[in-house]
C-alpha cells in the first residue's frame, strides 16, 4: 500500500473478505464474500443460500437518498433487466440463477458484486449443530461432585477393610 492510499481504502481492504461461521464438531457454513466499499450503491440480496423454488428479490439502493431510482441489474457481468422501482424478483429460483449479481444506478454508480447461492430442495441446511449423541454425559458440576464423593467413600471403605484385615492378622 502506498503513502497516497486514503484511509477509507485501508478500512475497505481490512474488512473486505471471506467470512463463515464455525459450528461444533468442526463443521463450517458456506463462505460469504463481503466487499466493503465507499460507493453509494448497495445491492440487497440474501446472505444465506436460497432454496430452489422460492422467490428472491434483489434490491438496488442509493445510500444517500431514500427515493426509488431506476436500476440496471447484472448477473455474472451480463445485463439482466432494468427496474424503475430498484427491485427485481426471481419468482422461482433455480440452480441456474446462482451467480454474481450487481446493480447500477445511472449517474450514481455501481454496487459491488454479491454472490447469490441456491440450495437444492432436498439439501439439509447447515444452520444448527447436530444434536448431542451423549446428552446424559453432560450434567455439569453436580455429576462431578457425586462421582468424586462416591470414589472417596469407596477408597475410605477399602482402607478400613485393609486396616481391619491387618489388625486381625497381626493380633493372632
Amino acid at each position: 500500500m502506498s503513502e497516497e492510499t486514503p484511509l477509507h481504502s485501508v478500512n475497505q481492504l481490512i474488512h473486505s473478505g471471506e467470512y463463515w461461521c464455525e459450528l461444533g464438531g468442526g463443521k463450517k457454513t458456506n463462505t460469504v464474500n463481503i466487499t466493503v466499499t465507499a460507493g453509494s450503491v448497495i445491492l440487497e440480496s440474501p446472505v444465506l443460500p436460497v432454496m430452489e423454488g422460492k422467490a428472491v428479490t434483489l434490491s438496488c439502493r442509493n445510500k444517500t437518498t431514500s427515493s426509488n431510482l431506476t436500476a440496471d441489474f447484472y448477473k455474472d457481468g451480463h445485463f439482466m433487466e432494468s427496474s424503475s422501482t430498484g427491485d427485481v424478483t426471481i419468482p422461482s429460483v433455480s440452480k441456474s440463477d446462482e451467480g454474481l449479481y450487481k446493480c447500477r444506478i445511472s449517474d450514481v454508480g455501481e454496487s459491488p458484486e454479491s454472490w447469490l447461492a441456491v440450495r437444492e430442495a432436498h439439501e439439509e441446511p447447515i444452520s444448527s449443530p447436530a444434536p448431542d449423541p451423549y446428552p446424559h454425559l453432560h450434567h455439569g458440576p453436580q455429576l462431578y461432585l457425586l462421582l468424586c464423593t462416591d470414589l472417596a467413600v469407596k477408597v475410605f471403605l477399602i482402607l478400613i477393610l485393609i486396616s481391619w484385615w491387618l489388625y486381625w492378622r497381626w493380633s493372632d
